[in-house]
């Protein structure tokens, strides 16, 4: 019986010398999930894009421009073109949302404003104040900005007469 154990106990010393050392087989990592939570971003219109009336010139050609920074327009070029007395605005914009969260402002480069009644068109160059901004305020209140947009077009001695109008779209996004 002796000689059995001893042989028992031999066997298993080989076995355990012997034996694959075990890998690991799993591991584990912490890992976190965030997400910041913020108002909807709102886009209200408090003016529209207006030159006004604009007396066409006799001759030659002039652009009128409204600038971002003044409803008032300009006219340049070599015409003989006036600016009636009449009302004329850049278009202006207020951004709502999450305070201190920035944003982009997307503006197209022109607009086609077609004759009332007619199928002649001036196109108008548009121009933003600005490409992005910031709202006032910081996370979890509301803010708020502004911007403007003003644009500029070429009238002629052969521009028909008429009342011009067109639409444009203007979008805002957070960043």
């Amino acid at each position: 019986m002796k000689h059995a154990l001893k042989i028992a106990l031999a066997a298993a010393a080989l076995t355990a010398i012997a034996a694959p050392a075990m890998a690991q087989s799993s591991a584990t990592q912490s890992t976190n999930a965030t997400v910041k939570i913020v108002q909807p971003i709102t886009l209200t219109k408090d003016a529209d894009l207006a030159f006004g009336t604009v007396v066409k010139p006799t001759s030659g050609s002039n652009t009128v421009t409204i600038s971002t920074a003044s409803d008032t327009p300009a006219l340049t070029g070599g015409g003989d073109a006036a600016l009636a007395t009449s009302t004329a605005s850049r278009a202006a914009f207020t951004v709502g949302g999450e305070g201190g969260q920035t944003f982009s402002i997307t503006v197209p480069a022109s607009v086609t404003m077609t004759r009332s009644g007619g199928s002649e068109t001036l196109s108008v160059t548009l121009t933003g104040s600005g490409s992005s901004g910031t709202l006032s305020g910081t996370l979890g209140s509301a803010g708020s900005a502004t911007f403007k947009v003003g644009g500029a077009f070429t009238v002629a001695s052969s521009t028909a007469s008429g009342n011009y109008s067109g639409s444009f779209n203007t979008t805002v996004a957070y960043n």
